[in-house]
């Protein structure tokens, strides 16, 4: 888990490849050996552009993000002022995540 991941697509409850924000943007999630969840810095830039912001990225606006991992098979992140439980596993290189929703992201360990 500890490492450099590239999101390379999410599938939804059907198996269909999503054409989100994400798709095809290469964005990296970093997670540390101390348990820190970095997001890519040009995903935050192009949500703000997204939702219409055009200021700079305020890095000290960003929330920190923390992880571990429970039963080798669940993953918990933890935001500011929540926490989320996904499911995870391996295939290969790729770190793949599954939600209560059905949906499934798949990120390719970087190099």
């Amino acid at each position: 888990m500890v490492g450099k991941w590239v999101i390379l697509f999410s599938k939804d409850a059907n198996g269909e490849i999503i054409k989100d924000e994400f798709y095809g943007e290469s964005y990296l999630e970093t997670y540390t050996k101390d348990g820190k969840l970095i997001l890519d810095a040009q995903f935050l830039r192009d949500d703000l552009k997204r939702n219409g912001i055009t200021e700079p990225l305020e890095f000290s606006l960003i929330p920190t993000f923390s992880w571990k991992t429970m039963n080798n098979e669940t993953i918990e992140i933890f935001a500011s002022e929540d926490s989320r439980q996904n499911r995870y596993g391996f295939s290969g290189d790729t770190l793949i995540f599954g939600y209560s929703n059905g949906y499934m992201r798949y990120l390719l360990k970087r190099k």
